[in-house]
């Protein structure tokens, strides 16, 4: 297993949150990607012997591939050689998250998840 979960999860996170493609963590399904720590929890970071799980939000307009990529690439400098899951659960379409990029328009009944 990944020595001082705790640590090495904040670190996670940071530098996942430090990625311009991603708006935040995510928990996933019924919070399914969450490390558990004395006296909190962090959604949207997982660490198993096996791997490290990432679950983000992502920002408008980067693909599902540029937010996949760019935190790998972020979780690799921390943990080479580590297998890395990245699960974008979501896009954030809010345009003040983005420096007046126009928000797009979607067609009413159209859910995006």
């Amino acid at each position: 297993m990944i020595p001082t979960a705790d640590r090495t999860a904040d670190a996670v996170a940071a530098a996942v949150l430090g990625c311009r493609a991603v708006a935040r963590l995510h928990g996933g399904p019924f919070g399914a990607t969450t490390t558990y720590l004395p006296g909190r929890r962090l959604a949207g970071v997982t660490l198993t012997p096996e791997g490290v799980t990432v679950g983000v939000v992502g920002r408008f307009p980067a693909t599902v591939a540029e937010i996949a990529a760019q935190v790998r690439e972020a979780v690799a400098a921390l943990l080479p050689g580590t297998a890395i899951t990245v699960a974008v659960e979501d896009i954030d379409l809010d345009a003040g998250e983005h420096g007046g990029t126009p928000r797009p328009q979607i067609s009413e009944g159209v859910q995006l998840t």
